[in-house]
């Protein structure tokens, strides 16, 4: 029923590779290009260049061109919630389309299923909202 898409797999991936610069001797530079991401995360290159490219739209990673160039995390993984890195993916989180638009739906108000749907949005915003790169990393 529910699923998360392989684009936010890889995209929690790739960012916990960078993230990983930030508390581990194996990356000394936090600046690491996509194609060693890519590589180390067994990922297609070209699938992964939408994907960064996506995650530094979203101000979540910087892109730094030149010789030495490649991406790094935009702010400390402890202050990126999962939230965020899955709405920069996939946008919002809606397990079904009155979640947002009440005249999606027939039943419009008298809808009782609505509640549920509601709920369930909450709960899975509220999880994702409590949660940070960081805290991959630490578990």
């Amino acid at each position: 029923m529910f699923s998360v898409s392989t684009k936010a797999q890889y995209g929690i991936r790739a960012l916990v590779h960078l993230a990983r610069g930030e508390v581990g001797a194996d990356m000394a530079d936090p600046v690491v290009t996509g194609m060693a991401i890519a590589t180390a995360e067994h990922i297609s290159p070209k699938y992964l260049e939408g994907i960064l490219a996506q995650l530094t739209a979203a101000g979540l990673l910087v892109s730094e061109r030149g010789k030495r160039g490649g991406y790094r995390l935009s702010r400390p993984s402890s202050t990126i919630t999962m939230l965020e890195i899955v709405e920069a993916l996939e946008g919002e989180i809606k397990p079904v389309g009155c979640v947002d638009r009440l005249d999606s739906c027939s039943q419009g108000q008298g809808c009782l299923p609505r509640r549920f749907w509601l709920g369930l949005k909450d709960s899975i915003d509220g999880y994702l909202s409590s949660r940070t790169l960081r805290d991959i990393l630490d578990s």
